[in-house]
């Protein structure tokens, strides 16, 4: 390679344009000549030789109380740290700056983890790794406690991802009780792989310290240094075989190769089609022109993958029952790549997802991305003209190339069309799907950005300075607006995690709590509401299903038992409501056990054409239209023969005008028979129809139902009915609006013609009201709970 010169100023070196060249590394210690090779213009000072640095160090201080080898190892270590080129020293404090950064962002920002709910599947499975077992044990019943994205396999719980990554900070946790240092290592990791593949990729340790230093400063990479997911640690892994083959192949030494062979497998088994898109152009490259050499890294690279292979086949085997499948696809076949109909969980609607869909979501992520990475848009705009004018080594040309092929085939993956149109979280946690973009973009625009750097400058200092200057404070500028913005964001998702943690943490006793979230898992919608892998946590979580709650109950005799409400947008973004609400609940037992329905007015959106409400009892549903305008009260009786027209009376008080005064519906409700419809619990649903004539569902609450022994002939040695519902809020907090509908026991539970009992713990006393329609009800009241 030879270097130009124009104007008195020596421009970047011209790439070989033969396929597998490697610049030259601008440092004796990677040169491959025994002897000491000259220094290139960016190597800096040429240290003293070996024997020069023992005259210097080769007398102890006086006075030190250190032995003799404690003495000598110092004497060596001061020696390497003085060997080594003032590059790589500023990369080691680089690494050390964000593995702090690591930490302080996770206690600050995300000390509660983040609005990624994925970030409590690793953290669970790190957990259950660290007390020694492979899988969360699951009590029964299962599904009363089923994690995020968690899956029910015989006596245990079969988490969504592979146990790699769980796996190292069930190591931190293991070592030092703590995430944060598996944190820390993960993001010092990065930064220093990043340099020394730069340092393979351009031969210039100058370009590769700006390339780890892009890396660094980038939002996107400071926020997921601080969260448990996957995204960059897969990043560090997709460097490291990079690295491995690259420096193997150079040198033809098998130990780097080996090692890339291990980070290419546990980087496939963690993130699976990011490998196949970024490093098939790479590999491919390496097979055609590595002659002579094919197999015998084909070879090496087997022995590494050895390893992880084995790890993924016995590990799938135990949690799907097949060693080729992974637990990925076990919740949900319909979660995979590719068009069509997609679902992220069994009970999630059906998403119809298309090319226009994939397109629009890799262009969501690629325009934050322009500011989420630091320099973005200079970057992608330095590294195509690095490749236009053949600055590119053949290696970092095909990991362009990759980066490409990355881009293409997210347009066929709906997750991140998930997450960019339907949850919209890429918006403050940043475009995470492209973490494995940042490995080109920082590589390929450091070396384009040293070498435009460089032309501009041969030019005339002055002209280099009026260009770059405004450039890197625009640079800047966008950088701090990115991530004050983004932890703005995430501190006010924090507080309301904080407050909401803190609301539950004041109930006595070490209470249960019921979690009435749709879709119905743990850790979601806030991280707030999980388990440890042991159920022994003061907090018992568990999910409000049905007649499965009263099992619960009764397992946890000594716990008090609530219900949490949470808004239905709870934290979906920094302005969704984040209202929360505690009740107490209580179990009531008899031949007929009341509960009352009170919807506000303004629960349905404001555009509303008409709204119902709809409670299902099996095969029974009735239907009562209500106005969305104004307030509805309504009270039905629960007993052993299904649930019917005269089961249902509604609030008589239409006589006031008021706004939000309770109002009777003019149409009488309608009976019909649900078609394959089970169980006895009652699930109360509020609908909305909107002006286009298209109806929604707006809330949802089930009220626990238990039956003695079937409508057809029930046991008359015990009570009939068992219910568990609410007896009164107990404490509220957050923003914005409520959940909708409140169901309760009615005054402690009206039945026609039986007695009541209140399993509660107070005084319940007999008293009679009159409800709609003239009826009197006997029921029965309490005094109220803790």
């Amino acid at each position: 390679m030879t270097a130009m010169r124009k104007g008195g100023v020596d421009l970047p070196p011209t790439p070989s344009a033969a396929l597998g060249s490697v610049p030259g590394v601008s440092s004796r210690h990677e040169s491959r000549r025994r002897a000491p090779a000259p220094a290139e213009p960016d190597s800096g000072p040429v240290l003293p030789a070996v024997p020069a640095q023992r005259a210097v160090w080769g007398r102890a201080p006086t006075g030190s109380p250190a032995g003799p080898g404690e003495d000598a190892l110092g004497r060596r270590l001061r020696g390497r740290l003085a060997a080594a080129p003032a590059a790589a020293r500023y990369v080691a404090v680089l690494a050390m700056l964000s593995a702090a950064a690591a930490v302080v962002l996770r206690h600050t920002v995300f000390p509660l983890l983040s609005v990624n709910n994925d970030e409590g599947i690793y953290l669970l499975h790190a957990r259950t790794l660290a007390e020694g077992r492979l899988f969360p044990p699951a009590p029964h019943p299962a599904q009363s406690y089923l994690p995020w994205l968690g899956t029910v396999v015989d006596d245990h719980y079969v988490l969504k991802y592979t146990p790699f990554v769980p796996a190292v900070f069930a190591a931190s946790l293991f070592v030092a009780g703590s995430i944060d240092p598996a944190l820390a290592v993960i993001a010092a990791a990065a930064v220093v792989v990043t340099y020394l593949l730069g340092v393979e990729l351009s031969g210039s340790r100058r370009v590769a310290a700006l390339a780890a230093t892009l890396l660094a400063l980038s939002p996107l990479v400071l926020l997921q240094s601080a969260m448990v997911l996957s995204y960059l640690p897969a990043l560090v892994l997709l460097q490291a075989t990079m690295l491995g083959v690259l420096r193997g192949r150079r040198l033809h030494r098998a130990p780097p190769v080996l090692g890339a062979g291990v980070a290419l497998g546990v980087a496939a088994a963690v993130r699976p089609y990011d490998v196949v898109l970024l490093l098939a152009p790479l590999a491919v490259w390496l097979l055609v022109t590595s002659a002579g050499r094919c197999w015998w890294l084909v070879r090496w690279l087997v022995c590494g993958l050895a390893a992880p292979a084995v790890i993924v086949l016995l590990t799938n085997a135990a949690a799907t029952g097949s060693p080729l499948r992974l637990p990925f696809a076990l919740l949900e076949p319909d979660d995979r790549i590719g068009f069509g109909l997609r679902k992220l969980y069994p009970a999630d609607g059906r998403h119809d997802f298309g090319l226009t869909d994939g397109l629009s979501s890799v262009g969501d992520h690629l325009w934050l991305l322009g500011g989420w990475a630091f320099g973005g848009v200079v970057l992608a705009a330095a590294s195509l003209a690095a490749g236009v004018r053949r600055r590119l080594s053949a290696p970092a040309a095909m990991l362009g190339l990759g980066g490409l092929l990355f881009l293409i085939g997210y347009v066929c993956f709906w997750g991140a069309w998930n997450a960019a149109e339907l949850w919209g979280g890429i918006r403050y946690l940043g475009p995470f799907y492209m973490v494995a973009v940042l490995i080109p973009l920082v590589h390929l625009g450091a070396t384009g950005c040293a070498w435009g750097a460089a032309a501009l400058v041969a030019r005339g200092r002055r002209l280099g300075f009026a260009v770059l200057v405004p450039v890197v404070a625009a640079v800047v500028t966008l950088t701090v607006v990115v991530l004050t913005g983004a932890v703005r964001d995430n501190l006010v998702l924090t507080g309301n995690d904080r407050e909401l943690r803190a609301m539950l943490r004041r109930l006595p006793d070490r209470p249960l709590v019921f979690v009435a979230a749709n879709p119905a898992f743990l850790g979601h919608p806030t991280p707030v509401t999980a388990n440890g892998p042991d159920l022994d946590d003061p907090v018992l979580y568990a999910v409000a299903r049905g007649v499965d709650d009263l099992t619960v109950v009764a397992d946890h005799p000594d716990r008090p038992a609530y219900l949490l409400r949470l808004a239905p947008a709870y934290d979906r973004s920094p302005g969704s409501p984040s209202t929360a609400r505690v009740e107490r609940l209580a179990v009531r037992a008899g031949d007929r056990v009341a509960a009352t329905v009170a919807v506000p007015a303004g629960a349905t959106p404001p555009r509303s054409r008409s709204a119902r409400l709809v409670l299902t009892a099996g095969r029974d549903r009735l239907s009562i239209p209500v106005d969305p305008r104004a307030a509805t009260s309504l009270t039905f009786t629960v007993d052993d023969d299904g649930l019917g027209v005269d089961d249902l009376a509604l609030d008589d008080d239409t006589g006031s005008a008021r706004p939000g005064a309770a109002r009777k519906p003019a149409v009488r409700p309608t009976a019909t028979v649900v078609r394959g419809g089970r169980g006895t619990s009652v699930a109360v649903t509020l609908y909305a129809t909107d002006r286009r004539g298209h109806e929604h569902a707006v809330d949802q609450q089930i009220l626990p139902v238990r039956l003695a022994a079937g409508r057809a002939a029930p046991d008359r040695g015990g009570p009939a009915v068992t219910v568990l519902g609410s007896v009164g809020q107990v404490d509220e907090v957050g923003t914005g609006a409520r959940p909708p509908l409140r169901v309760s026991l009615a005054d402690a539970g009206a039945a026609r013609g039986g007695d009541v009992t209140d399993r509660r713990g107070g005084e319940v006393t007999q008293s009679t009201r009159r409800i709609g329609g003239g009826a009197y009800v006997p029921s029965s009241t309490s005094s109220p709970g803790p």
